[in-house]
């Protein structure tokens, strides 16, 4: 299906809108917003000892990258057509290889706040977690995170290349068979889409189940546990927020490169494609910006309380 004259110039305009206002918008508020959240854990000790507020930087400060990313490579090149077109094309080559191994850490980072949530409310008699929890070791995973990322994406800085300065095109490697398949196939369904959301959303549907049945008359001297510990249930809060804001933000960019890399490229001569991706991209500066509105509305106290939670 090939877009018309009619069609592309309503495309610009749609893009406009949604990448270069509110896109730029909402990426402009989500890194002031994860900064100060940053600088909120960094400067004071007790939440700098706090594995659930290390996790919490660390998914803040990725998603500063995440947002950068994304004003660079489409909130900027939709605000002017065509001076954002040329800073485009100088900037892609450079950033968005680096911005997918944003993405991809963010991805790991709330898989791993899934994972050690889930330990914590559906294991919680487990108290041989709660010991081996410390915030080195928290660190190690998020270290871990980052460099299992960063190897994964490495393939991504040789995908294009700028021809004479104008356009953007595969290059000889990118275009190789053998790299479409794996790549933008069977790896990227098994390790960006399978593994993470898989444990995203069970470990989520297994915190929602076991807090539920805490309210039930059976589990009432649980219940009356957790309600000595009001800042847990904050904390869980602020967990499964994040974690099911990212569900419903990321879920339809997943479909959407599940689609695209069983179709390939012939997927973006669909208007309404390009429009589903366009949308995608504001479902997903939301998720990056919408971590410090939770963590100032139900962030841990400076107590000691909060190193163990």
């Amino acid at each position: 299906m090939n877009i018309t004259t009619s069609e592309s110039e309503g495309l610009v305009i749609f893009k406009r809108v949604i990448e270069g206002y509110i896109l730029s918008s909402v990426c402009v508020i989500g890194l002031i917003g994860n900064s100060i959240t940053c600088l909120s854990i960094l400067s004071n000790r007790i939440r700098r000892s706090s594995p659930t507020d290390i996790y919490i930087f660390g998914l803040s400060f990725i998603s500063i990258f995440v947002l950068a990313g994304f004003l660079l490579t489409h909130g900027i090149r939709s605000i002017s057509h065509e001076y954002g077109e040329r800073i485009h094309r100088y900037l892609f080559i450079r950033v968005f290889p680096a911005h997918v191994t944003c993405l991809l850490i963010q991805i790991y980072l709330t898989a791993a706040i899934s994972i050690d949530r889930f330990l914590l409310i559906c294991r919680w008699r487990t108290y041989s977690y709660r010991k081996w929890r410390t915030p080195k070791r928290t660190i190690h995973i998020i270290i871990s995170i980052t460099l299992f990322s960063i190897i994964y994406c490495l393939p991504f800085w040789f995908e294009f290349v700028l021809i004479d300065n104008q356009n953007i095109s595969l290059s000889s490697f990118g275009s190789q068979p053998l790299f479409r398949l794996l790549m933008r196939q069977y790896l990227y369904f098994i390790f960006v889409f399978l593994l993470p959301m898989s444990c995203i959303i069970t470990c989520t549907l297994s915190m929602i189940h076991t807090l539920w049945n805490l309210t039930k008359n059976k589990y009432r001297d649980r219940l009356n546990y957790f309600k000595r510990k009001k800042r847990s249930r904050k904390i869980h809060i602020l967990l499964l927020s994040i974690m099911i804001i990212f569900l419903s933000t990321q879920l339809p960019y997943f479909v959407f490169n599940v689609i695209y890399a069983l179709q390939g490229p012939s997927l973006m001569e669909n208007i309404r494609a390009r429009q589903y991706l366009v949308l995608n991209n504001l479902l997903s500066t939301i998720n990056a910006s919408t971590t410090f509105i939770l963590y100032a509305l139900f962030g841990t106290k400076r107590t000691n309380h909060s190193r163990n939670i």
